[in-house]
């Protein structure tokens, strides 16, 4: 009998402690979608601000790019507002937006500055987390086209298969012009990455005297 009450002490004992252990790893991830949300929300929206000051510009030169200035705007919201909200999105999408949102940046870029995206051919079934990449190009936007550079540039390569991705993104900066380099931009990354790709990834920052750089290697 007193084995008996025993092992049914430890039975219930042993239920106990997995029903919890289950409410504990419950509470976690809906802790981890919260703070997904949470950091997804606050992407800098700097870039909308530029791009409205450029269509206006280009209205009052009546310029015949304004139409298509505006249909990549739309672009880059539907992406913002819709497909970040998605677990993943295929890599070609993730590209698209990025060539999309270079192309209305340039409108605000001094003459002087050169700009460089290159890619390999990607698959529709390569996937990754949206909003991981585009921030890091908007960082670079944001400090590497100052027109007090003499040289300004942005260098962007993706190398992507089936198992791995390696994104980096190097450009020119100022001292003076870049003490707050990254921002919240930067901690957000990190924190999406330590949440989505944990053990998976390695996400490196190295500044240089006249040029800041960022290495993204994620396996998929």
């Amino acid at each position: 009998m007193i084995i008996i009450m025993f092992a049914m002490a430890m039975g219930y004992s042993l239920q106990e402690y997995l029903l919890k252990a289950k409410r504990n790893e419950q509470i976690q991830a809906q802790q981890s979608i919260a703070e997904l949300s949470l950091l997804k929300s606050q992407i800098s929206p700097h870039f909308l601000f530029n791009v409205l000051n450029s269509l206006y510009a280009l209205s009052l030169k009546m310029s015949k790019e304004t139409p298509d200035i505006i249909l990549k705007l739309s672009d880059i919201l539907r992406y913002s507002l819709y497909e970040s909200q998605s677990q993943e999105i295929s890599m070609t999408n993730e590209i698209h937006i990025l060539n999309t949102y270079i192309d209305i940046e340039r409108l605000r870029m001094p003459s002087h500055a050169q700009i460089s995206f290159y890619h390999e051919e990607i698959t529709d079934a390569v996937k990754i987390a949206p909003m991981l990449l585009l921030p890091l190009v908007e960082n670079a936007f944001k400090h590497g086209t100052d027109s007090t550079i003499g040289t300004s540039y942005i260098d962007i390569t993706l190398y992507c298969d089936d198992h791995n991705l390696t994104f980096k993104c190097t450009n020119s900066y100022k001292e003076t012009t870049a003490k707050d380099f990254g921002g919240i931009g930067i901690e957000n990354i990190q924190k999406r990455l330590t949440l989505l790709y944990p053990s998976k990834h390695l996400f490196k920052i190295e500044k240089g005297k006249s040029d800041f750089s960022v290495t993204l290697e994620i396996k998929l």
